[in-house]
């Protein structure tokens, strides 16, 4: 299976990183193909401009946009690694979404006013690090939102109904043993591919 992984977070020393590179061993291990779109690292911009409207004229999206396009093509599953900011992607992310899944790529538009999802035979897999406890994520209602906002609301519209979502708990708070666990968890599910 091809695997594209969209990986989010400034610091190279944190435990995020530490879960791509548990994951990407599993892949190794489990014999899949892979690649790694660093968003801090290739200094992507967020930002939607006015150039990404184009979009809904039918003419050539940027090229930065084509080149992230062309490797979700490609892709059998996307995976996305990053921590959980304000109940939700961090902004990198959430432009890159805004900015790669354009109109006419990753949806179109029903001639009754629904959306139609273009991507339809990929799968997807988020894995995410917490700053709260499980039970914080359950008793507050955090987990159902983001379900329904990122998984829902985002990538189903798009056509992935095929979603699995884990969350790494309490990261800073939990001890090594637990991390280790967490690792460990993360390199089975890139060895096994079964989300």
């Amino acid at each position: 299976m091809e695997v594209l992984i969209v990986y989010t977070h400034p610091n190279p020393r944190s435990f995020n990183r530490a879960v791509l590179e548990a994951f990407t061993r599993g892949l190794g291990e489990g014999g899949h193909t892979f690649e790694v779109v660093d968003l801090y690292a290739i200094g992507f911009d967020p930002r939607l401009r006015l150039a990404d409207y184009v979009q809904f004229t039918g003419k050539q999206m940027p090229q930065d946009i084509l080149e992230q396009q062309e490797k979700v093509a490609r892709a059998d599953a996307l995976v996305f690694i990053h921590p959980v900011w304000w109940v939700g992607w961090p902004a990198m992310l959430k432009g890159w979404i805004d900015r790669v899944f354009s109109y006419g790529f990753a949806y179109q538009f029903t001639e009754r006013g629904g959306l139609e999802g273009l991507l339809k035979y990929k799968k997807a897999l988020l894995i995410n690090t917490t700053y709260y406890s499980e039970e914080d994520y359950e008793f507050l209602g955090i987990r159902d939102a983001m379900e329904k906002t990122l998984v829902e609301f985002t990538l189903k519209c798009c056509g992935i109904q095929d979603v699995k979502y884990v969350f790494l708990y309490s990261v800073e708070a939990v001890d090594n043993k637990i991390r280790w666990k967490y690792l460990e968890q993360v390199f089975r599910l890139g060895k096994e591919l079964q989300f």
